[in-house]
């Protein structure tokens, strides 16, 4: 899926020097091109049948012959790729899956040498009363050329300042999805048992206003600090904030101060809480309680920001998406109060007693956040190999199968995934069974080996978890399930 996501990532792309190489077969039209990403040189080839035909997928179903692309000569490093989901149908009663207007191949490559040609070899099905095997042959060289636009791939591409609209939404839903991590939950939780005291509906509107620009406006601070150490030439991302001993001292004493203030044990009367800045600070403070925290999608999209090609205002445009996704939820209900009050039950003792409840969970951020301060980074479990770059790029040479682990203490979806999946005896039979080493890259501390590594993946935060046979990878998805786990083992996932 990311890989599919990753076609549509550039609107002004580099053609190889001979442009789009194409070749016609009695059955179906088959075009090739190079484009450059920040992670090397990407190939797309479609394959368009001929009117009134149709090409078995990749992927076909119960019978058929899959499309396949092969590469025929040694100046090639194959580093990922993938085929275009085609159409079901039905034929004889059996199931099929086919391309009946085009099918799409993409795949990211490592030229050992730029000088010499490249060649693959494609074959696939051609269908219509009867069914034709066909092979077609590419060889083509790879230069450095003028950008233009790529014809093949233009129409798969939504674009907003050279930015796609799906990495948009993806930091939308992964600033939505922030809200109900544990140690973000309670102060939305409590904000908004506040907003019900306000009778005043013009009050409540300006109050999630302004609770809005806080919230934007502190991503985008961060958006520019990272732009601003990404221009000193440093490997950061999200996250990289917990690697610091003075901020985790900061957010220890945050945590803790607010445990108190839910339990009513200290009462925070500053003058500023009358001021109606007082929502807009409340904003920044909910942005500095979730900065320990990584929701689904936002890895992919804040990764994907700081490691392509692309200009400092899409970037900004990224976390300003972060941020709307993020204060949503108190910005409608701050709209609309009525219908938060038929929503949530009448106001009385409960809100007390459930506000000293969301105080457990402060002070358990405080005993983590200490944990991550003045933690070993020991391995938990001796079956797991300290991540090393050398003893990896062996591996891959030696095509043996093994899974990394990228996490660190400070990451809580880390720690959720090891606990229900990754540090569980049925995980290491797993792969016990599968006889595949796996390894735990530790980027609670700054590790410039880590950094790098997530770096070719597109990703500048944790957690990340890939699983490698010899060249081969799939990246899996940041809420990892030992279900999943099994289909990559198995190479149900590759493409």
């Amino acid at each position: 899926m990311l890989r599919r996501i990753a076609l549509i990532f550039f609107v002004i792309l580099p053609c190889v020097a001979f442009g789009a190489v194409e070749q016609s077969s009695e059955h179906a039209v088959v075009q090739v091109e190079n484009f450059s990403s920040s992670q090397g040189e990407e190939i797309a080839l479609q394959i368009v049948p001929k009117k009134g035909w149709y090409v078995h997928s990749a992927e076909p179903g119960d019978f058929g012959m899959p499309a396949k692309v092969v590469w025929n000569n040694g100046n090639v490093e194959v580093l990922n790729e993938e085929w275009s989901k085609g159409k079901d149908v039905e034929y004889q009663g059996l199931g099929l899956n086919v391309y009946e207007e085009k099918g799409l191949y993409t795949a990211m490559i490592k030229p050992k040498n730029y000088g010499k040609k490249l060649a693959l070899e494609l074959s696939f099905m051609a269908c219509k009363n009867e069914c034709f095997p066909e092979k077609i042959n590419f060889e083509f060289l790879l230069e450095d050329v003028e950008k233009t636009n790529s014809p093949i791939l233009q129409k798969k591409r939504n674009i907003f300042l050279g930015l796609p609209l799906e990495m948009l939404l993806f930091a939308f839903w992964g600033g939505l999805i922030l809200n109900v991590m544990p140690c973000v939950f309670p102060v939305l939780f409590i904000k908004i048992l506040g907003l019900m005291k306000v009778k005043n509906r013009r009050q409540s509107i300006r109050d999630a206003v302004l609770y809005l620009l806080g919230v934007v406006f502190c991503f985008l601070l961060m958006a520019l600090a990272l732009l601003f150490l990404k221009s000193r030439g440093q490997a950061i991302g999200w996250g990289f904030q917990l690697q610091s001993p003075v901020f985790l001292l900061v957010m220890i004493v945050v945590f803790f101060v607010l445990g108190l203030m839910f339990l009513d044990v200290i009462s925070l009367n500053l003058p500023i809480r009358k001021m109606p800045a007082g929502s807009f600070f409340t904003g920044l403070l909910a942005v500095l309680v979730a900065s320990p925290c990584t929701a689904p999608f936002m890895g992919a999209a804040i990764g994907w920001s700081l490691t392509a090609k692309i200009s400092s205002v899409a970037v900004v445009c990224v976390f300003l998406a972060l941020g709307l996704g993020y204060a949503l939820p108190f910005f409608v209900a701050g709209f609309f109060p009525k219908l938060l009050m038929k929503i949530m039950p009448r106001p009385g003792k409960w809100m007390l007693w459930i506000k000293k409840f969301f105080a457990i969970p402060m002070f358990l951020t405080c005993l983590w956040l200490l944990w991550v301060l003045f933690g070993s980074g020991a391995l938990n479990d001796l079956r797991w190999q300290k991540y090393d770059e050398e003893k990896i790029q062996e591996l891959v040479e030696n095509k043996e199968k093994f899974f990394v682990d990228f996490s660190a203490q400070w990451c809580i979806t880390c720690l959720a995934n090891e606990k229900a999946v990754l540090d569980t005896k049925k995980f290491f039979d797993l792969t016990d069974e599968k006889n595949i080493r796996i390894f735990k890259a530790d980027w609670t501390d700054y590790n410039p080996d880590i950094t790098n590594a997530l770096a070719k993946f597109g990703r500048v935060s944790v957690p990340l978890y890939v699983f490698f046979d010899g060249e081969k990878f799939v990246v899996l998805p940041q809420i990892v399930t030992y279900e999943k786990l099994r289909q990559s083992f198995d190479g149900l996932s590759f493409r």
